[in-house]
């Protein structure tokens, strides 16, 4: 067995110490792991600070590259495989772990020897937790355009039996003790074979935040790779670190999510999709402001906030939709 990690950081130099902390605890649970930490231009102090952190405990096994760019944490990734290349050539399992998860003891070593036992399993995830150790819902259904546009419309919550089929959460399985493959799950822990990879190709550039996971996911289904979740293992997972408000604008980060929504048709079903769920989001929003409008509630924020979400479908540059 051997083991290759990636991991972004974006202005989190504290979380990611803890992060590799975390990892050097069982880094030699799988022989050979080495350790790509990618800063993505943070700006800040983080990669002196991480520099000298590697170098007081030190830990050979990480290397750290550094973007004069942003390249989005898909590319930041990238950039940390193609760094995993030079110094893990050989590794047969590749994880992209966030700098804002912390994994319980024995992870490692206990999702590398599950995928090694099953070679139809492409893509893998353990159980995440949030630090009140709930369990995160790190796995979902695909947004099929049906999918999506029922759930866009409410259609789960207003007819949860015949819709149920449309909650991309995909409530109703116990998270927290049942393996079983599904549709995708999130990057923020992701152990992907390296002939999946080898096969696949890189994560998507063109998703700069958000939705890369679940674009690479679909890519593996297609291809004939499974999907895993496996909650033997277990992570702490803060979640939103790198795009809190002190590190990512509001606007930033919903159009980011807005993006990906529609990159994700686009890439997993066609322009068709991509400009149906756009119309279906369009009316969704237009009903619900007008709703609210005519009930005389303009100036409260529910209705700010639907307006502008509004504002943004319908001024949506062409040059996001490329």
């Amino acid at each position: 067995m051997s083991l290759g990690i990636v991991i972004v950081n974006y202005r989190t130099p504290q979380l990611t110490l803890d992060c590799l902390t975390s990892v050097a605890a069982q880094i030699n649970d799988v022989p050979e792991t080495r350790v790509a930490l990618v800063d993505n231009a943070s700006g800040d102090s983080s990669v002196s600070f991480l520099r000298d952190a590697i170098a007081r405990y030190g830990w050979n096994w990480i290397k750290l590259v550094t973007s004069p760019v942003n390249r989005g944490f898909a590319g930041g990734t990238n950039l940390g495989l193609e760094a995993l290349k030079q110094i893990q050539p050989q590794s047969q399992f590749i994880l992209l772990l966030n700098s804002d998860a912390m994994l319980k003891p024995n992870v490692l070593r206990y999702v590398v020897e599950q995928m090694q036992a099953d070679p139809t399993v492409g893509v893998m995830s353990c159980m995440l937790l949030n630090s009140d150790h709930s369990v995160q819902n790190t796995a979902r259904r695909f947004p099929t355009p049906a999918r999506l546009a029922a759930y866009s419309l409410g259609l789960p919550w207003h007819f949860p039996r015949a819709f149920a089929w449309a909650d991309l959460d995909e409530p109703g399985w116990d998270r927290r003790t049942l393996a079983r493959d599904v549709d995708w799950v999130g990057g923020a822990f992701m152990l992907i074979r390296r002939q999946t990879l080898d096969g696949l190709g890189p994560l998507d550039e063109r998703f700069f935040f958000y939705g890369e996971d679940a674009e690479f996911c679909h890519r593996a289904w297609k291809h004939g790779w499974r999907v895993r979740y496996d909650p033997g293992a277990a992570a702490v997972h803060l979640g939103s670190a790198s795009s809190d408000p002190t590190r990512l604008a509001a606007r930033h980060r919903n159009a980011f999510s807005w993006q990906a929504r529609y990159q994700l048709q686009r890439r997993c079903y066609g322009r068709l999709a991509e400009m149906f769920i756009r119309a279906v989001d369009i009316a969704s929003f237009g009903l619900r402001y007008l709703k609210l409008r005519l009930s005389g509630r303009q100036d409260s924020p529910e209705c700010a906030a639907q307006r502008d979400i509004l504002t943004l479908l319908l001024r949506w540059p062409a040059a996001q939709r490329r």
